[in-house]
């Protein structure tokens, strides 16, 4: 992700480029003049980014009142400057140019500034207090990459200008929004001159003693951040303090480095910001050296903190182009440099800091902060800053305090000339499975992914015990050399014109790498996970998967204080180990479509969806209508498939598809070209009238099945990749498919819940499918149905119809409640939801027992028989013709899908339409995987386990591309 600094349209550039060269008050009147030639109503994002590059043009054309006698140095203090300036103006390329004179600064020889300043969204404002623990010192890691790129000749193709500050692209767009509140972040870091001299030779260039500066900040601000997550004490450091900088104005201080950090309002006028920052960095130094004599004296600090604020002032510079390069050749030789004053009136902080970054050549500019010399850390001979150089005696009165306060010379003040970096490449967040924490295992694939500001891309490079292996690569997979082995990562931002030097980054993951454990289900399907899709498939095959992941919200769930799958380690059961296996079995049967369920949101975003997305898949999550993040992800090949569409991807919650608000939409089957017979052929579905009387008359079904649960149904459209034009009149694939993936309602007295959930499916699905009424496109229907194959559920999909007498289905309509049973037993058992009184919301009330392994004879024991019950009759649920034929992609029906100590029975199930005269297009099925035995699962005693890590068999199905011929 990037974020892009502030342009000038396009279309004003004429404009603006006759009025940068037009007087201070010509050069304003023309600017506003372009600006409102914006249309009020420029349609959209577009022209909404057109309005506020327009403003923030006019901002910087402020620049160019210097010299204007009627306009003083808004200091924040009221204060006007008597500092000669020089007149500056915004060119239409963004370079501001100066056509006055300078004046000569002198600068503090014992130390020197650096500002980092980045305008960045508010919700990351803490971001770098925020990074993972694993954060380590990169220099090594830049070392061994600068080695590895001379040795096999590899250039990122980034031009390096010394840290310039390129302009982005109007293309680089940002996935960061535009309009989001944003906040100014500053670092502020006082060096100590004589550290970054001392061991450098007479030659050192500026580059060279730059990369000290970034050496000297980086180890410090590495420190900061492993202090922050309780990695090392205080006493683990000697020249780099430990201590925690807060980001509300805080600061710290060591032998060679001083920091303070502030996060400020974006909107905040610049010359606000520098006086908050100078007073809030000096009170911390006076903080530090409180009193010559080392007293701390309240009275004496509040006198001394009021002598600093009169003193103590700063400003924004641009030095002297010439002279400024022989102060960063010189070093300490030269204790000055010729600059010109900033104004800043009117100016706000991202203004000003967009305008800077987007100019290039940062190190023209800097603050000029000055202070007491006193206050100042690493000064030589800090008592001559007393009035006639002796020391001030020592006292334990307050009285003797304010006498050495009032005695102290606060006129003898020194300047630090503090270089601003403004806006530079910026990893705002690193995200990987488990934070760095989990097992790395040999084949599965380890991703990392960034949120970058001010870059446009990131660069990772991946080490194995400190040597390259990938570079510039999302990914990296370990192999069996890796085993023991440590991995680590480097970070580098970049940039048109930047190279990132200055801001890498380096992580090592916390776990060697492993051999993946022993997985018996990938031995029995070796088969078919280690053929090749190019070489199984003709082109006229396609292989789907359905998998109930078990979501780690349930894995350690404890029933009557035992854990409901005490059977397993607990280990086994982590997720950190769990979810890396699931992944090497869906990555082995490569699937040209994925469905699974019972997917932990924070794992589809961390683990599932960026691993898929490097081998070559799209999809998309839908988290259940719940307060649980739980729910259903869905992939798919797009070496396969074409990129589905945002409008192609759909979810629907279940619980609307029944309701009065829900359409029967029988017209849109239908169009001016139908005839008698396709009216005929085309029947209603009339269930839908029965199924919503039944609703009405029976309470509780109607507040089970439209209130409590909150199962999803994912829905997309894909469009089958087609060789050529020429075999596309005689392929037998169809211009489009609809796929969907779904987990139904799970316990185990409410089939007729299941069943109405199953009707419902078919039925919207039938919708969507029929969106081109002359060619409906073939389905594919996957999911965790909770259903065995005798259940009202799979035989409405399979037999078409589920009748009244057909009491299995029905027999618990009239006695099933939400509350079923006695509620403490219940609770104790899980089979009622985590529903919290203290939450308002209905849709937050959940199952929280996944699949229906309970015992449902003592369910029925526990509940107390009442005759006064009201039987309803149910309705017929009946497919209407017009709906498709459904086959189930398992030639042989699988002993069991789901394997627990109590409960063994088959609940997943892929269904795909056959093809008819009235649809050519379906498909055929050709197998499954072989599924795993009862005993060997009895081996480990049930599901989940060491060696099988969901309590569910994934199913894959091969499917033949089938057309009927006419």
């Amino acid at each position: 992700m990037l974020r892009p600094c502030n342009l000038i349209p396009k279309y004003l550039t004429d404009k603006i480029k006759n009025a940068a060269y037009l007087p201070t008050s010509e050069a304003k009147a023309a600017a506003a003049t372009a600006a409102n030639a914006i249309p009020s109503k420029s349609g959209g994002t577009q022209g909404m980014r057109a309005v506020r590059a327009s403003k923030s043009a006019l901002s910087s054309l402020s620049f160019s009142t210097f010299g204007d006698s009627s306009c003083g140095d808004d200091d924040g203090r009221g204060n006007s400057s008597s500092t000669p300036r020089g007149q500056y103006m915004l060119h239409h390329d963004n370079k501001l140019t100066s056509s006055g004179t300078s004046t000569f600064l002198k600068t503090s020889k014992s130390c020197e500034g650096r500002l980092v300043a980045r305008t960045i969204p508010k919700r990351y404002g803490e971001y770098d207090c925020h990074k993972p623990a694993t954060r380590i010192d990169p220099t090594a890691s830049i070392a061994s990459l600068v080695e590895w790129q001379k040795e096999h000749k590899i250039s990122d193709g980034i031009e390096d200008t010394d840290g310039g500050a390129g302009c982005l692209r109007p293309e680089e767009e940002s996935s960061l929004s535009e309009d989001e509140d944003e906040v100014v972040v500053l670092d502020l870091y006082l060096l100590r001159k004589s550290f970054l001299d001392e061991e450098a030779d007479n030659n050192q260039t500026s580059s060279q003693r730059e990369l000290r500066v970034q050496a000297l900040i980086g180890s410090y601000d590495l420190s900061r951040n492993m202090s922050s997550h309780a990695r090392i004490s205080t006493e683990d450091s000697t020249s780099i303090s430990t201590e925690v900088s807060g980001t509300k104005g805080d600061g710290s201080f060591s032998d060679n480095i001083f920091h303070f950090h502030m996060n400020r309002s974006s909107k905040e006028l610049m010359s606000r910001t520098l006086r908050r920052l100078e007073l809030s960095a000096t009170r911390k130094l006076q903080s530090l050296h409180p009193l010559p004599n080392g007293k701390k004296s309240d009275r004496g600090k509040e006198a001394n903190l009021a002598l600093i604020n009169k003193v103590t002032s700063s400003k924004l510079i641009l030095l002297d182009d010439e002279l400024s390069n022989e102060v960063e050749e010189s070093g300490d030789d030269c204790d000055g440099c010729n600059c010109s004053e900033v104004d800043l009136t009117g100016l706000s902080s991202s203004d000003i800091l967009r305008s800077i970054s987007s100019i290039g050549g940062c190190k023209r500019w800097g603050v000029a902060l000055t202070v007491p010399a006193m206050i100042l850390p690493w000064i030589i001979n800090r008592d001559q800053g007393v009035d006639g150089g002796e020391d001030v005696n020592d006292s334990t009165s307050d009285s003797a305090d304010e006498s050495a306060c009032s005695s102290v010379n606060f006129n003898a003040l020194e300047t630090v000339f503090i270089k601003i970096t403004s806006n530079p490449p910026t990893v705002l967040e690193v995200q990987t499975f488990e934070n760095f924490t989990a097992q790395n295992f040999v084949g599965v694939p380890i991703v990392v992914e960034t949120t970058i500001i001010y870059a446009t891309r990131a660069i990772v490079s991946w080490f194995v015990d400190g040597n390259v292996v990938a570079h510039d690569s999302k990914s990296y997979i370990p192999a069996v050399k890796d085993i023991g082995k440590s991995v680590s990562i480097l970070i580098t931002p970049v940039r048109p014109e930047h190279n990132g030097e200055g801001c890498q980054e380096a992580y090592e993951f916390v776990n060697a790498v492993e051999p993946l454990p022993l997985m018996p289900i990938l031995k029995l399907r070796e088969g078919w996970s280690r053929v090749d899709v190019v070489e199984r498939d003709d082109g006229n095959n396609l292989r789907v998967l359905t998998y109930n992941i078990l979501a780690d919200l349930y894995a350690g769930r404890q029933l009557d204080q035992q854990l409901m799958y005490s059977h397993c380690d607990m280990k086994d059961l982590m997720r950190s180990r769990r979810m890396p296996m699931i992944i090497a079995e869906i990555l082995s049967y490569k699937a040209d479509i994925i469905c699974l369920q019972e997917v932990d949101a924070s794992i589809h975003d961390s683990l599932i969806s960026p691993v898929l997305r490097t081998k070559g898949y799209q999809g998309f999550y839908s988290n259940k209508v719940t307060s649980q993040q739980e729910g259903c992800s869905m992939f798919w090949s797009t070496s396969v498939f074409e990129m589905a569409r945002a409008e192609d991807m759909q979810e629907f919650p279940l619980r609307s598809l029944l309701t009065k608000d829900a359409p029967l939409d029988e017209s849109e089957y239908f169009n001016a070209k139908s005839t008698v017979r396709d009216l005929v052929e085309l029947e209603r579905w009339e269930s839908m009238n029965g199924i919503r009387q039944l609703l009405e008359a029976h309470d509780e079904v109607r507040r089970v099945y439209s209130e409590s649960v909150g199962q999803i149904l994912q829905v997309v459209r894909l469009s089958p990749k087609q060789s050529t034009p020429s075999e596309q009149s005689c392929s037998s694939k169809p211009d489009s498919i609809v796929v969907a993936n779904t987990h139904l309602f799970y316990h185990p007295m409410a089939g007729h819940i299941r069943l109405l959930q199953a009707f419902a499916v078919c039925h919207k699905l039938d919708q969507i499918r029929r969106t081109d009424p002359e060619s409906p496109a073939p389905l594919l229907i996957c999911g965790d149905f909770n259903s065995d194959p005798l259940s009202g559920a799979i035989r409405l999909v399979t037999n078409r119809s589920v009748l009244p007498q057909e009491n299995d289905c029905w027999k618990h309509l009239n006695i099933y409640t939400w509350e079923c049973g006695d509620s403490d037993y219940m609770m104790d058992h899980g089979f009622i939801g985590n529903y919290d009184p203290d939450d308002t919301l209905s849709c937050c009330i959940e199952e929280d027992f996944v699949d229906a392994h309970c015992d449902e004879a003592s369910i029925m024991e526990s509940m107390s028989s009442d005759d006064s019950i009201d039987e309803i009759c149910p309705p017929a649920v009946v497919l209407p013709s017009c709906f498709p034929t459904l086959v189930s992609g398992c030639l042989n029906l699988p002993s069991f899908t789901n394997y627990a100590t109590d409960f063994v029975e088959t609940l997943d199930y892929v269904f795909a339409s056959e093809p008819s005269v009235q649809e050519p297009f379906g498909f055929r099925p050709k197998g499954e995987a072989p599924m795993p035995s009862e005993e060997l699962v009895k081996q480990y005693v049930a599901m989940p386990n060491k060696a099988m890590p969901s309590d569910h068999v994934a199913l894959v199905c091969d499917f033949e591309w089938v057309k009927k011929e006419q």
